[in-house]
């Protein structure tokens, strides 16, 4: 993994967290929230595949895949907590 890889490894995982805790504490509209992060990560993890030496398209495949899977992933957590949390109140 490349520094430049390794870097963006951390706006990836940046991203993810803010995306996490702006849904969760009510920082911005949830569509606002989700939409910012889902392309954040998209984003991210294009550049990092690309800055690994991948062609643009396998870049831009794995882009989509992996940064829309755990973007998904987070959302349904923050979903699942925050649904949780009207619940109980």
């Amino acid at each position: 993994m490349t520094p430049l890889a390794l870097v963006l490894f951390v706006v990836f995982a940046v991203i993810l967290f803010g995306m996490y805790i702006a849904i969760r504490r009510r920082l911005l509209p949830p569509s606002v929230s989700a939409t910012l992060g889902v392309f954040g990560s998209v984003v991210a993890v294009t550049l990092m595949s690309s800055s690994m030496g991948n062609h643009i398209v396998q870049a831009i495949f794995v882009g989509l895949l992996v940064g829309g899977l755990f973007s998904a992933g987070v959302l349904a957590l923050a979903w699942y907590f925050q649904s949780n949390e009207k619940k109980k109140v």
